[in-house]
Protein backbone atom coordinates (compact mmCIF):
# COMPACT_ATOMS: atom_id res chain seq x y z
CA UNK A 1 0.00 0.00 0.00
CA UNK A 2 1.27 3.44 -0.92
CA UNK A 3 -0.42 6.83 -0.58
CA UNK A 4 0.08 9.71 -3.01
CA UNK A 5 -1.28 13.22 -3.47
CA UNK A 6 -2.76 14.81 -6.59
CA UNK A 7 -3.26 18.59 -6.67
CA UNK A 8 -5.75 19.59 -9.37
CA UNK A 9 -6.35 23.15 -10.60
CA UNK A 10 -8.06 24.69 -13.62
CA UNK A 11 -5.12 25.42 -15.90
CA UNK A 12 -4.45 28.00 -18.58
CA UNK A 13 -2.57 28.38 -21.85
CA UNK A 14 -0.83 31.34 -20.20
CA UNK A 15 2.42 29.99 -18.77
CA UNK A 16 2.54 32.71 -16.11
CA UNK A 17 -0.80 31.44 -14.75
CA UNK A 18 0.64 27.94 -14.43
CA UNK A 19 3.85 29.26 -12.88
CA UNK A 20 1.98 30.94 -10.01
CA UNK A 21 0.22 27.67 -9.17
CA UNK A 22 3.44 25.66 -9.48
CA UNK A 23 5.25 28.07 -7.17
CA UNK A 24 2.52 27.75 -4.54
CA UNK A 25 2.76 23.96 -4.69
CA UNK A 26 6.57 24.07 -4.59
CA UNK A 27 6.38 26.31 -1.52
CA UNK A 28 4.41 23.75 0.48
CA UNK A 29 6.16 21.39 2.89
CA UNK A 30 5.10 17.86 2.07
CA UNK A 31 5.58 14.77 4.25
CA UNK A 32 8.90 13.11 3.51
CA UNK A 33 8.61 10.48 0.80
CA UNK A 34 5.07 11.47 -0.22
CA UNK A 35 4.60 11.32 -4.01
CA UNK A 36 2.97 14.56 -5.16
CA UNK A 37 1.67 15.29 -8.66
CA UNK A 38 0.22 18.56 -9.94
CA UNK A 39 -2.33 18.41 -12.74
CA UNK A 40 -4.67 20.72 -14.61
CA UNK A 41 -8.18 20.35 -15.95
CA UNK A 42 -7.25 22.01 -19.23
CA UNK A 43 -4.75 24.15 -21.10
CA UNK A 44 -1.47 22.56 -19.97
CA UNK A 45 0.03 19.91 -22.28
CA UNK A 46 1.29 16.67 -20.66
CA UNK A 47 -0.10 17.69 -17.27
CA UNK A 48 -3.70 16.57 -17.50
CA UNK A 49 -5.49 14.94 -14.58
CA UNK A 50 -5.05 11.58 -16.27
CA UNK A 51 -1.32 12.29 -16.61
CA UNK A 52 -1.15 12.95 -12.88
CA UNK A 53 -2.98 9.72 -12.04
CA UNK A 54 -0.69 7.73 -14.34
CA UNK A 55 2.39 9.37 -12.80
CA UNK A 56 1.36 8.41 -9.27
CA UNK A 57 0.25 4.88 -10.17
CA UNK A 58 3.57 4.31 -11.95
CA UNK A 59 5.21 4.95 -8.57
CA UNK A 60 3.12 2.23 -6.96
CA UNK A 61 0.51 4.54 -5.44
CA UNK A 62 -2.79 2.76 -4.80
CA UNK A 63 -4.49 5.42 -2.64
CA UNK A 64 -4.65 8.95 -4.04
CA UNK A 65 -5.70 11.98 -2.03
CA UNK A 66 -6.95 14.72 -4.34
CA UNK A 67 -6.77 18.41 -3.41
CA UNK A 68 -8.99 20.57 -5.68
CA UNK A 69 -7.10 23.86 -5.94
CA UNK A 70 -10.14 26.03 -6.68
CA UNK A 71 -11.42 29.09 -4.84
CA UNK A 72 -14.99 27.88 -4.25
CA UNK A 73 -17.14 24.82 -3.68
CA UNK A 74 -19.52 26.55 -6.08
CA UNK A 75 -17.26 25.79 -9.03
CA UNK A 76 -18.89 23.25 -11.33
CA UNK A 77 -15.38 22.05 -12.10
CA UNK A 78 -14.95 20.87 -8.51
CA UNK A 79 -18.07 18.75 -8.89
CA UNK A 80 -17.35 17.34 -12.35
CA UNK A 81 -13.77 16.42 -11.43
CA UNK A 82 -15.04 14.56 -8.35
CA UNK A 83 -17.41 12.64 -10.60
CA UNK A 84 -14.79 11.85 -13.24
CA UNK A 85 -12.45 10.58 -10.51
CA UNK A 86 -15.15 8.28 -9.15
CA UNK A 87 -15.45 10.19 -5.87
CA UNK A 88 -19.20 10.59 -6.51
CA UNK A 89 -21.65 8.59 -8.58
CA UNK A 90 -23.23 11.43 -10.57
CA UNK A 91 -22.39 15.07 -11.30
CA UNK A 92 -24.85 17.75 -10.22
CA UNK A 93 -24.81 19.39 -13.65
CA UNK A 94 -24.12 18.30 -17.20
CA UNK A 95 -20.47 17.69 -18.02
CA UNK A 96 -18.37 16.63 -21.01
CA UNK A 97 -15.70 15.26 -18.70
CA UNK A 98 -15.28 11.52 -19.16
CA UNK A 99 -14.39 9.27 -16.21
CA UNK A 100 -10.65 8.93 -15.71
CA UNK A 101 -8.89 5.59 -15.81
CA UNK A 102 -7.61 4.78 -12.36
CA UNK A 103 -6.79 1.70 -10.36
CA UNK A 104 -6.09 3.57 -7.15
CA UNK A 105 -8.65 4.36 -4.47
CA UNK A 106 -9.56 8.08 -4.62
CA UNK A 107 -10.36 10.35 -1.69
CA UNK A 108 -11.44 13.87 -2.66
CA UNK A 109 -10.75 17.01 -0.63
CA UNK A 110 -12.28 20.49 -0.45
CA UNK A 111 -11.51 23.78 -2.26
CA UNK A 112 -10.36 26.92 -0.43
CA UNK A 113 -13.72 28.65 0.17
CA UNK A 114 -13.51 30.93 3.24
CA UNK A 115 -10.49 29.28 4.81
CA UNK A 116 -8.09 31.50 6.76
CA UNK A 117 -5.80 31.36 3.74
CA UNK A 118 -8.43 33.12 1.62
CA UNK A 119 -8.91 35.79 4.26
CA UNK A 120 -5.15 36.36 4.42
CA UNK A 121 -4.83 36.65 0.63
CA UNK A 122 -7.75 39.07 0.29
CA UNK A 123 -6.60 41.12 3.29
CA UNK A 124 -3.19 41.60 1.72
CA UNK A 125 -4.82 42.67 -1.53
CA UNK A 126 -6.73 45.34 0.40
CA UNK A 127 -3.50 46.55 1.97
CA UNK A 128 -1.83 46.75 -1.44
CA UNK A 129 -4.74 48.81 -2.75
CA UNK A 130 -4.42 51.22 0.14
CA UNK A 131 -7.83 50.48 1.64
CA UNK A 132 -8.58 52.43 4.82
CA UNK A 133 -10.37 50.00 7.13
CA UNK A 134 -12.46 52.60 8.97
CA UNK A 135 -13.57 54.28 5.75
CA UNK A 136 -13.68 52.10 2.64
CA UNK A 137 -15.94 49.36 1.28
CA UNK A 138 -14.94 46.18 -0.56
CA UNK A 139 -16.60 44.46 -3.52
CA UNK A 140 -15.49 40.86 -4.05
CA UNK A 141 -15.83 39.81 -7.70
CA UNK A 142 -15.82 36.13 -8.66
CA UNK A 143 -16.68 34.01 -11.68
CA UNK A 144 -19.72 32.28 -10.19
CA UNK A 145 -22.13 29.88 -11.87
CA UNK A 146 -25.67 30.29 -13.27
CA UNK A 147 -26.48 26.73 -12.19
CA UNK A 148 -28.04 25.77 -8.89
CA UNK A 149 -26.99 24.81 -6.26
CA UNK A 150 -23.57 26.04 -7.40
CA UNK A 151 -24.57 29.70 -7.50
CA UNK A 152 -25.86 29.43 -3.94
CA UNK A 153 -22.57 27.91 -2.80
CA UNK A 154 -20.62 30.69 -4.53
CA UNK A 155 -22.69 33.37 -2.85
CA UNK A 156 -22.62 31.75 0.58
CA UNK A 157 -18.83 31.42 0.47
CA UNK A 158 -18.34 35.02 -0.65
CA UNK A 159 -20.74 36.25 2.03
CA UNK A 160 -18.68 34.46 4.67
CA UNK A 161 -15.48 36.02 3.32
CA UNK A 162 -17.11 39.47 3.31
CA UNK A 163 -18.32 39.00 6.89
CA UNK A 164 -14.83 37.99 8.02
CA UNK A 165 -13.28 41.06 6.42
CA UNK A 166 -15.64 43.35 8.30
CA UNK A 167 -15.30 41.35 11.53
CA UNK A 168 -11.50 41.53 11.27
CA UNK A 169 -11.78 45.28 10.64
CA UNK A 170 -10.22 45.16 7.18
CA UNK A 171 -12.96 47.41 5.75
CA UNK A 172 -16.12 49.18 6.82
CA UNK A 173 -18.40 47.02 4.65
CA UNK A 174 -18.09 44.24 2.07
CA UNK A 175 -20.30 42.66 -0.58
CA UNK A 176 -19.90 40.51 -3.69
CA UNK A 177 -20.82 40.20 -7.36
CA UNK A 178 -20.75 37.20 -9.71
CA UNK A 179 -19.58 37.84 -13.26
CA UNK A 180 -21.89 35.12 -14.56
CA UNK A 181 -25.06 36.54 -13.10
CA UNK A 182 -24.75 40.06 -11.70
CA UNK A 183 -24.31 43.52 -13.15
CA UNK A 184 -20.94 44.72 -11.96
CA UNK A 185 -21.80 48.43 -12.42
CA UNK A 186 -24.97 47.91 -10.37
CA UNK A 187 -22.98 46.20 -7.61
CA UNK A 188 -20.47 49.06 -7.57
CA UNK A 189 -23.26 51.63 -7.47
CA UNK A 190 -24.94 49.82 -4.60
CA UNK A 191 -21.68 49.83 -2.62
CA UNK A 192 -21.17 53.52 -3.30
CA UNK A 193 -24.77 54.31 -2.36
CA UNK A 194 -24.26 52.51 0.94
CA UNK A 195 -21.14 54.56 1.59
CA UNK A 196 -22.99 57.76 0.74
CA UNK A 197 -25.86 56.83 3.04
CA UNK A 198 -23.39 56.22 5.85
CA UNK A 199 -21.73 59.54 5.05
CA UNK A 200 -25.03 61.38 5.29
CA UNK A 201 -25.79 59.65 8.55
CA UNK A 202 -22.46 60.77 9.98
CA UNK A 203 -23.11 64.31 8.78
CA UNK A 204 -26.52 64.33 10.44
CA UNK A 205 -25.10 62.97 13.66
CA UNK A 206 -22.27 65.46 13.64
CA UNK A 207 -24.63 68.39 13.16
CA UNK A 208 -26.44 67.41 16.38
CA UNK A 209 -23.31 67.29 18.46
CA UNK A 210 -21.36 70.16 19.92
CA UNK A 211 -17.78 69.23 19.06
CA UNK A 212 -14.64 71.12 18.19
CA UNK A 213 -14.38 72.44 14.63
CA UNK A 214 -11.18 70.54 13.78
CA UNK A 215 -12.80 67.23 14.77
CA UNK A 216 -15.77 68.05 12.58
CA UNK A 217 -13.55 68.80 9.60
CA UNK A 218 -11.61 65.55 10.00
CA UNK A 219 -14.86 63.60 10.04
CA UNK A 220 -16.03 65.26 6.83
CA UNK A 221 -12.68 64.60 5.15
CA UNK A 222 -12.86 60.92 6.08
CA UNK A 223 -16.35 60.25 4.78
CA UNK A 224 -15.92 62.36 1.62
CA UNK A 225 -12.88 60.32 0.52
CA UNK A 226 -14.44 56.86 1.02
CA UNK A 227 -13.89 54.46 -1.90
CA UNK A 228 -14.89 50.96 -3.03
CA UNK A 229 -12.05 48.48 -3.56
CA UNK A 230 -12.94 45.93 -6.25
CA UNK A 231 -11.09 42.68 -5.52
CA UNK A 232 -11.10 39.79 -8.03
CA UNK A 233 -11.35 36.38 -6.34
CA UNK A 234 -9.10 34.62 -8.84
CA UNK A 235 -5.90 32.76 -8.04
CA UNK A 236 -3.99 33.89 -11.12
CA UNK A 237 -4.16 36.72 -13.61
CA UNK A 238 -6.06 36.02 -16.82
CA UNK A 239 -8.93 37.05 -19.08
CA UNK A 240 -11.31 37.90 -16.25
CA UNK A 241 -8.89 40.05 -14.25
CA UNK A 242 -7.30 41.85 -17.20
CA UNK A 243 -10.22 42.17 -19.63
CA UNK A 244 -13.69 41.17 -18.40
CA UNK A 245 -13.73 43.07 -15.11
CA UNK A 246 -12.04 46.25 -16.44
CA UNK A 247 -14.42 46.37 -19.41
CA UNK A 248 -17.49 46.00 -17.22
CA UNK A 249 -16.15 48.71 -14.94
CA UNK A 250 -15.44 50.94 -17.98
CA UNK A 251 -11.83 51.35 -16.94
CA UNK A 252 -9.41 53.58 -18.76
CA UNK A 253 -6.78 51.61 -20.69
CA UNK A 254 -4.03 53.06 -18.52
CA UNK A 255 -3.41 53.25 -14.79
CA UNK A 256 -3.12 56.33 -12.64
CA UNK A 257 -1.44 56.73 -9.30
CA UNK A 258 -3.78 56.34 -6.36
CA UNK A 259 -2.12 56.25 -2.98
CA UNK A 260 0.82 54.13 -4.06
CA UNK A 261 4.53 54.66 -4.23
CA UNK A 262 6.03 54.59 -7.71
CA UNK A 263 9.54 54.12 -6.42
CA UNK A 264 8.55 50.75 -4.93
CA UNK A 265 7.41 49.43 -8.28
CA UNK A 266 3.80 49.08 -7.14
CA UNK A 267 1.07 48.19 -9.60
CA UNK A 268 -1.26 51.13 -9.34
CA UNK A 269 -5.07 51.13 -9.47
CA UNK A 270 -7.09 52.27 -12.44
CA UNK A 271 -9.35 55.29 -12.70
CA UNK A 272 -12.86 55.20 -14.11
CA UNK A 273 -14.36 57.11 -17.02
CA UNK A 274 -17.68 57.52 -15.20
CA UNK A 275 -19.22 59.52 -12.40
CA UNK A 276 -17.35 57.10 -10.12
CA UNK A 277 -13.94 58.54 -11.00
CA UNK A 278 -11.73 58.62 -7.94
CA UNK A 279 -14.07 56.40 -5.92
CA UNK A 280 -13.03 52.97 -7.22
CA UNK A 281 -9.81 51.06 -6.55
CA UNK A 282 -8.90 48.24 -8.93
CA UNK A 283 -5.48 47.04 -10.03
CA UNK A 284 -6.33 43.74 -11.74
CA UNK A 285 -4.05 41.70 -9.51
CA UNK A 286 -5.06 38.14 -8.53
CA UNK A 287 -4.66 36.46 -5.14
CA UNK A 288 -1.34 34.82 -6.03
CA UNK A 289 1.51 34.84 -5.30
CA UNK A 290 0.93 34.46 -1.57
CA UNK A 291 2.50 32.16 1.05
CA UNK A 292 -0.91 31.48 2.63
CA UNK A 293 -1.86 29.25 -0.29
CA UNK A 294 1.11 26.97 0.32
CA UNK A 295 0.04 26.68 3.94
CA UNK A 296 -3.51 25.85 2.87
CA UNK A 297 -2.19 23.14 0.54
CA UNK A 298 -0.28 21.60 3.44
CA UNK A 299 -3.32 21.68 5.71
CA UNK A 300 -5.86 20.41 3.18
CA UNK A 301 -3.53 17.63 2.05
CA UNK A 302 -3.08 16.59 5.67
CA UNK A 303 -6.85 16.45 6.15
CA UNK A 304 -7.21 14.29 3.05
CA UNK A 305 -4.32 12.00 3.97
CA UNK A 306 -5.67 11.59 7.51
CA UNK A 307 -9.01 10.49 6.09
CA UNK A 308 -7.24 7.92 3.91
CA UNK A 309 -5.29 6.59 6.89
CA UNK A 310 -8.45 6.46 8.98
CA UNK A 311 -10.32 4.50 6.32
CA UNK A 312 -7.43 2.05 6.04
CA UNK A 313 -7.26 1.55 9.80
CA UNK A 314 -11.00 0.85 9.88
CA UNK A 315 -10.53 -1.87 7.34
Amino acid sequence: MRIGLLVVSHGSKDSSWVTLVDEAIAGARWPEGLPVASSFLEGVPDRSIQDGIDQLEALGVDHIGVVPLFVSSGSTHVDEIAYALGAKSEPLCETDLEPFHTKAHILYGQPIDDDDAMIAMVSDRLQSLGVVAQRDAVLLVAHGSPHMPFQTWWREGLERIAARLVEDEKCISASHALLCCDSLPDAVQQSLSSLDAAKQSERDMQSKQDQQQDSHEKMLERVDSAVVAVVPIFLSKGYFTTKAIPERLQLEPHSIRVGASADKGAILPHSLVTEWEGRILYDGEPLLPHPALSIWLEQESQRVLSRIEESLSNG
